[in-house]
C-alpha cells in the first residue's frame, strides 16, 4: 500500500474555515509515499489562494507514529524494478525527494498557519514535515 492523504475542511463559528490533511499510511508509520508527497504539494498550493481557507491542520492516521519519514520499501521496490538501468532509477530518486524537499520548503514558508501535531515516531521526511509548521504540539509519546 501507497498510503494517501485524507483532505477535510473544519468550518468555524465565524465562517472561516481550516483545511485538515492527514497522513493515512499507519501500516507502515506513516511513511511518505511519492503520491502522498504529490496530495500533500497539491493541497498546500490550493489552500494558500483559498481566501477562506485561514489555517491548516496537519496530523497523521493510528497511534504508532506521525511519520517515520520516507517509504524507503517503496523506494527499494522502484529500484528492484530498474536495476539494469541505474539512470532510470537515480531519476525515480531524485524525482521523490525533489519533490519531498519542495513540499517541506512550502511548508516552511507557507503563508498561513500550519499546526502539525506529532505522535509516536517522528523521523526523517516527517522531521521535514513537522518542523516546517509554523505551530507544533508534540505528544508526550513522540519520539
Amino acid at each position: 500500500m501507497t498510503g494517501t492523504v485524507n483532505v477535510s475542511k473544519l468550518e468555524c463559528a465565524d465562517g472561516s474555515v481550516i483545511g485538515v490533511l492527514e497522513l493515512d499510511n499507519p501500516a507502515a508509520l506513516n511513511a511518505l509515499s511519492y503520491v502522498m508527497i504529490e496530495q500533500l504539494y497539491k493541497q498546500l498550493n490550493e489552500w494558500q489562494m483559498d481566501d477562506s481557507i485561514v489555517a491548516v491542520f496537519l496530523h497523521a492516521k493510528g497511534d504508532k507514529a506521525f511519520c517515520a519519514g520516507g517509504d524507503i520499501q517503496a523506494i527499494y521496490r522502484a529500484l528492484e524494478n530498474k536495476e539494469e538501468d541505474f539512470d532510470s532509477a537515480f531519476s525515480a530518486m531524485e524525482t521523490f525527494f525533489d519533490l519531498e524537499y519542495r513540499c517541506d520548503h512550502l511548508i516552511h514558508t507557507y503563508p498561513k498557519p500550519i499546526i502539525a501535531w506529532g505522535h509516536g515516531y517522528l523521523m526523517g521526511g516527517g522531521v521535514g514535515l513537522f518542523m516546517g509548521a509554523s505551530h507544533r504540539v508534540a505528544e508526550t509519546t513522540t519520539r
